[in-house]
């Protein structure tokens, strides 16, 4: 039986990524089929409402339970709720690398493999935002 966190959590998801699915498709389109404005928050949709039926299904068997996910989730929206304040103070490449290390800490993932992790995204959104896509921050 999953918890009521757990299918929260998933319908929220699902509900975030079908409006950003959804929205995408007011920004501009460029010509010639090259991907414009909405190719990212289209695929960050998609990837959402995936997760979320993902998560729905895995909750119908009780081995992928995470013990303890209510704090996890608490201090995960805490920690989400100080974005705007760290984007303003640190730049976009190190706040990502700093979430994927905290979200991988926080799915009990080895130190040494969350600070990797936190590196290479930051690595990987310096690259494709800021020196190819020319994003500020």
């Amino acid at each position: 039986m999953q918890r009521i966190w757990e299918r929260a959590a998933a319908l929220l998801a699902v509900a975030l990524g079908t409006l950003a699915l959804v929205l995408s498709r007011n920004l501009p389109q460029m010509e010639g089929g090259y991907p414009g404005p909405a190719l990212f928050p289209s695929v960050l949709g998609a990837m959402l409402v995936f997760s979320g039926l993902r998560l729905l299904w895995q909750g119908r068997t009780e081995k992928t339970r995470l013990e303890g996910g209510e704090g996890r989730v608490l201090l995960a929206l805490l920690g989400l709720t100080l974005a705007p304040w760290l984007l303003g103070q640190m730049g976009l490449a190190f706040t990502a690398g700093l979430y994927a290390l905290a979200g991988a800490w926080l799915l009990g993932v080895r130190f040494g493999t969350a600070l990797l992790t936190g590196g290479m995204v930051a690595l990987l959104v310096y690259t494709v935002f800021q020196r190819f896509l020319g994003v500020q921050g």
